[in-house]
């Protein structure tokens, strides 16, 4: 039982370890109003009075084009923001700029857009409308879907191993 409760315990550390939000904009507004230590970017920079967000963006790619014309909007609705927005498709410099801070994160520049408010990281965007309508909710949730569904049925798996249920026959 100890082991069983030890891989548990792992699985957990693992998953949460990943942990990062779907950018649908109401969150992210959320993150703005409610955000505290702001004025500290992800890299460490120091803005006096200001919110500090990083945006990290591709040429030709829909959801960042959607969601600049929105972090504007922020922007006029609250002017405290300040808004860094780096292009990472065709500019090394602020790919490599980009993995860092995700490493600094403890988590995969795997897509854009990223946009990074505080202690928060939002991958991807969906204007809060569009959310019934959103292939990229699908799209997003299915591989997390499978990958719980996974670890459950290992789980399940393990523990009836251990319990002596499944018998493994070798043969030589």
């Amino acid at each position: 039982m100890k082991k069983f409760m030890l891989i548990i315990g792992f699985l957990i550390l693992f998953v949460s370890a990943y942990a990062q939000e779907i950018g649908y904009s109401d969150k992210i507004e959320e993150a703005i109003v409610n955000c505290r230590n702001c004025n500290i970017c992800p890299d460490g920079k120091i803005i006096n009075d200001k919110i500090c967000i990083y945006f990290f963006w591709g040429q030709g790619c829909p959801h960042c084009a959607e969601e600049k014309p929105f972090l504007e909007e922020m922007k006029m609705k609250y002017p405290q923001i300040e808004i860094y927005d780096f292009e990472v498709f065709y500019n090394k410099e602020n790919e490599n700029f980009w993995k860092n801070i995700c490493e600094k994160y403890g988590i995969q520049p795997y897509g854009v857009p990223m946009t990074f408010i505080g202690d928060k990281v939002f991958v991807s965007f969906v204007r809060k409308e569009s959310l019934t309508h959103s292939p990229l909710l699908f799209s997003i949730s299915l591989p997390i879907l499978g990958i719980v569904l996974g670890c459950i049925i290992a789980l399940i798996a393990i523990f009836f191993f251990l319990r002596g249920r499944i018998k493994v026959k070798v043969k030589v």
